[in-house]
Parts: C-alpha cells; structure tokens; sequence
C-alpha cells in the first residue's frame, strides 16, 4: 500500500469512528451541474451536443476532537464531462487531520492547496465555473502533504498559506518528485485582500514547472471583485512552454435574491492540453478569450441563529464563449465556442 493510501485510510477510519468519541460531528454537502447546449463550437464533433450533467455532488464529514484538534473528510462523484465516459467519477476530495490554535493551524493529508483557494472564495461561483488556472489545468485544488495556514497579529492583516506535497491532486503519487506552494495574504481593510503566490513542482524527465500569480480582491455584502494575473513556465526537452492568463471578475447583488455576475479570462497562449478540460474543452492551438456571464437567482435560503447561510437552493441562467485569435502557426482560426446553460446549485 503507498504512503498516500495509507494516509486516506487512516483518516477515513479515524473521522468514521469520531461519533465514539466526546467531541462535536456535523454533515454537510453541496450539489451543482447544468442543463447545457453547445450551440457553437470549434470542434464539429461537439458542436450542437447538448443534455444534462452534474459536476459536482460531494458529501462532508466535519469532526471536532477537542478545541485544538479537528478532522474532515469528504467524498465526491461527478458526471466525467469528456463525452466520452458514462459513469460518473468517485473519490476522495478531502482526508485530513488538523491542529490549530488562535492565529495558525497544520494540517495532514488530503488538503485544499493554496493555488487558488483565495480567489476561489472571492469569485463565489465555483458551481458556475472553475477559477482560471483551475479551468486550465495549470494547478489542483486538493493535493497530500504537510500544510500550515494563518495570520499575524490580533488585526491579522498578513496572512499566509504554505503547502508542501505530491503534485499529484487526489490521484495517487507515481513519482519521486514532490510539490511546493506558498501563498502571502495582505488585507488592508475588510473588504480589500492582495495576494501573491508561487510554486515549484518537481516533476520526472526534468519536466519541471514553475507558477507565480499575483491577486487583489474585494468583498462587500452586496459586491464582489477581483483581478488576477498568472504566469506558469513547463519545462520541456525543447524550448520551455510558457502559459499567461489575465483575468477579472464582478458579481454584484440586483435584488434580494438576484444576483448578476461576469469574468473574462484572456488566455495569451494556447494550452497544449486544452482538448482534455472536462465540460469544456479548448482548441489546443491557438490563445483565446473565455467569456462567462449570467444571472444568479436564489430560490430558498437559510441562516443559523448568529446570520451565516446554512444552505441554500439556487438556479443560474448563463452563458459560457470561448473567442478564438489566429493560431500562431498559421492555419485557420478556430470558429468560437458557445454554451448556453442553466445551472442549479444547491448547499447544505
């Protein structure tokens, strides 16, 4: 059995049997997908593809031992979205054991890294879409190691995020090499974060890769932003492949329960592995502008006793465009991209 099997195992096992023990439990979950239409699309194989998928349905266990140790694991299926595949995936999202104290918390095991996890929060429509490196593929949201997260000071004004682990994601470790990563958080007020980041993966064949990204963000009530701009440098027997993306986003709250929302990545360079994003995918040969914008209405929600949203029903119409520039090669443009769709989310 590898290390990282092992791992799961045991924080499964352990966050299973926490009701025996003389702490604190809760469930929680989320689900999200679309009714869609490809009603463009650079590849005519796909184009006019249309039906119903879900992307997301996870189940989580939140254990609390004492006021110092806690656990979480959480399992996850979702339709493959390759159009190819017909069973939905399972796997393990989540498996970890954490120590924290007022300002700073480690954790062990199958954790969120600090690739995006920021702007993920600041965007808030994850059941919409992917962040863009997430989008990409140029990071993972999950990955097995030894991670530490907190801030400074009683104002906690500077934050930080640090993970060191496989490189793999949720998938099992194949290599000798392992992952990098570090995040640094200012906030210079409530509704303001800046963020910068950087990372090292180690990889086999000398195929190495290097990511910085810098973010700033703000958050209100009734408003959100951001803008991010990230670069990662692949490595490669021939001239090394670089990746750039700019991207900015808004959603801002119309009514009490509408919500209007829109990004736009632009994507300087093609992505040599574009064909094989899920739900998605991009021409590989050629860089391009991703579009998504829509309305968000929320059919029922509900608050605990102190005003923090404890679930929620919502149904999202919107619509996703990928523009495409020439290739850089040469050769016809690929015809653009759109998807109409209607999303539902629920979380509980």
């Amino acid at each position: 059995m590898s290390f990282k099997c092992a791992v799961l195992a045991a924080l499964t096992l352990a966050a299973t049997a926490a009701p025996a023990l003389a702490g604190e439990g809760k469930w929680g979950g989320e689900a999200f997908g679309d009714v869609y239409w490809f009603a463009a699309n650079h590849d005519s194989v796909i184009e006019d593809q249309n039906g119903m998928w879900i992307r997301r349905i996870n189940l989580s266990y939140d254990y609390k031992f004492s006021d110092v140790y806690s656990a979480r694991v959480r399992l996850e299926a979702a339709s493959p979205g390759d159009f190819t595949s017909l069973a939905m995936i399972t796997f393990i999202k989540d498996a970890w054991l954490k120590w924290a104290n007022t300002n700073h918390a480690a954790l062990l095991g199958l954790q969120v890294t600090p690739t995006f996890n920021l702007i993920e929060t600041v965007w808030g429509y994850r059941s919409i879409e992917r962040t863009p490196v997430d989008l990409q593929s140029l990071g993972s949201s999950r990955d097995l190691g030894i991670g530490a997260i907190g801030a400074f000071g009683a104002s906690k004004k500077l934050g930080y995020h640090v993970l060191v682990a496989d490189g793999s994601g949720t998938k099992s470790e194949n290599d000798k090499g392992k992952k990098v990563m570090g995040a640094v958080q200012l906030r210079p007020s409530d509704k303001f974060v800046i963020e910068g980041y950087a990372d090292y993966e180690d990889r086999t064949n000398d195929a190495d890769r290097t990511t910085i990204q810098a973010f700033a963000g703000y958050q209100a009530p009734k408003v959100r932003a951001g803008v991010q701009w990230t670069k990662q440098t692949r490595n490669t027997v021939g001239e090394d492949v670089e990746m750039t993306i700019v991207s900015g986003f808004a959603a801002a709250q119309a009514t009490e329960k509408m919500w209007v929302f829109g990004r736009v990545d632009r994507n300087d360079d093609p992505n040599p592995d574009g064909k094989k994003i899920n739900y998605i995918p991009f021409d590989p040969t050629a860089a391009n502008t991703f579009v998504v914008g829509g309305l968000d209405f929320a059919l029922w929600q509900e608050q605990n006793d102190a005003g923090k949203l404890v679930s929620d029903v919502h149904l999202m119409p919107n619509v996703e465009a990928v523009f495409y520039d020439s290739p850089d090669g040469g050769g016809p443009t690929p015809d653009n991209d759109i998807i109409p769709r209607l999303t539902f989310a629920m979380h509980f």
